[in-house]
């Protein structure tokens, strides 16, 4: 690795110098996404330490993560012979590379590691650190907004994660967004008073009003900012209704504003609801890491309060349970995290399991299953075709939207490229 990295690792004065720019330029708020490609080229191409590759990096990754024996599934990261460049950019695109340090950490390993990787991660966290405090700042500001006309907002994923101490530390989670559930009738107040302050909302979206949210609000040198009415379209609504968290939710005092956080609960179906079925498809194949992690950590902060069975039940009644028994499974398969409850692999439910794993085995095989297809493709669409019938007016909009040769090329592009994958 090259010298400025290590550098960066032992001061991360390059990225406190860079962030100062950006804060000059944006008002003094610094939430620009961790440029991890600057962060690896500032001296160079980073070496590869060999040319072989016992262990893929993203099987290397999710040893990192693996609850199951540590620290024995982690003991291959130390070898001379691993593609550190490749575990970085896999990393990031899971959005999980700022929580790698502190996971090195607590399997006691990380002093075993090359002083100039060990040195990357944590400049990274460091890094992520410096930016999530500005997010959590502009969420605080945002929260006071709202707070003056009388909406107390509730947190949600991510954030409601830092404030309720899912993470030990908050550099450990990076955040997108900051997504935030209000009441449908305080939806326009809530709105008007953020584009008061500053922030315009994504008008990129042509179909955004028939969301489960509002288009992003943001302003200069901040993150999005989602306001939403619903917990999402379709069965979502039925598995989560949005009057059940705004009115089970405890309410925090945050940086001087008042925000709410969902029951615990509520924060794992919500977790599990968004990953599964909400996005980017129905039935995701290939849930992300980070989301995965969330699971294990919600867990392990509320285990004495997450009451399992009411979740197993309002799966069941949402005719859900299936979705809700492959996601623990594969949150057993990648991270060692036993099912919180028996899971049993019989008729249908074992079909099920075994197509998944038999096309994360054979990826290819996506383009052949219709069932995969119709779900990455077709499932959303028609759930938002929905949501705009069911809005006065909403069937115009559609039509016009028939004529919009971009509804098209991304129908095209899914197709082509299998989204989701």
């Amino acid at each position: 690795m090259s010298q400025t990295i290590l550098d960066l690792g032992k001061t991360s004065r390059c990225g406190r110098q860079r962030s100062g720019e950006r804060a000059e330029n944006t008002g003094g708020t610094v939430t620009e996404p961790l440029d991890i490609q600057r962060l690896i080229g500032l001296g160079g191409r980073a070496r590869r330490l060999s040319s072989e590759e016992p262990m893929k990096p993203l099987h290397l990754l999710y040893a990192c993560f693996n609850f199951r024996s540590c620290p024995l599934p982690c003991e291959g990261l130390v070898r001379s012979d691993l593609n550190w460049e490749g575990l970085i950019p896999i990393g990031e695109e899971e959005r999980i590379l700022p929580a790698l340090n502190a996971r090195l950490q607590e399997t006691g390993i990380s002093w075993l590691l090359p002083a100039e990787v060990a040195s990357f991660f944590s400049a990274v966290e460091e890094l992520n650190l410096e930016r999530n405090r500005a997010i959590l700042a502009e969420l605080a500001t945002v929260a006071a907004l709202l707070n003056e006309v009388g909406i107390e907002p509730v947190l949600l994923k991510g954030a409601a994660y830092l404030v309720a101490g899912v993470y030990a530390s908050p550099a450990a989670r990076y955040l997108m967004d900051v997504d935030l559930l209000i009441p449908e009738p305080k939806m326009s107040i809530g709105i008007e008073a953020l584009i008061q302050r500053g922030f315009e909302w994504d008008r990129r979206d042509r179909l955004g009003r028939f969301r489960h949210h509002h288009p992003p609000l943001r302003r200069a040198g901040s993150v999005p900012f989602e306001l939403h009415h619903s917990l999402g379209m379709s069965s979502c609504k039925s598995l989560l209704p949005a009057s059940e968290v705004l009115e089970q939710s405890t309410r925090h005092e945050f940086g001087g504003a008042r925000v709410r956080v969902p029951s615990p609960d509520h924060l794992m179906v919500h977790l599990i609801m968004h990953s599964q079925i909400q996005h980017p498809y129905n039935e995701r194949i290939w849930p992300p890491l980070r989301a995965m992690y969330d699971l294990v950590l919600i867990q392990r902060r509320f285990e004495s309060e997450i009451d399992w069975s009411s979740l197993e039940d309002r799966f069941r009644k949402a005719g859900q349970s299936g979705v809700l028994a492959m996601h623990l499974l594969r949150v057993r398969e990648v991270l060692g995290a036993e099912t919180p409850f028996p899971i049993r692999l019989t008729g249908l439910t074992r079909l099920r399991w075994l197509r998944r794993r038999l096309l994360r085995a054979l990826p290819a095989l996506r383009f052949l299953d219709p069932i995969y297809m119709y779900s990455t493709v077709l499932v959303r669409r028609l759930r938002l075709l929905r949501s705009a019938l069911d809005v006065p007016g909403g069937w115009r909009h559609i039509t016009r939207e028939l004529f919009a040769p971009s509804i098209y090329k991304r129908l095209i592009t899914d197709v082509i490229e299998g989204r989701g994958r």
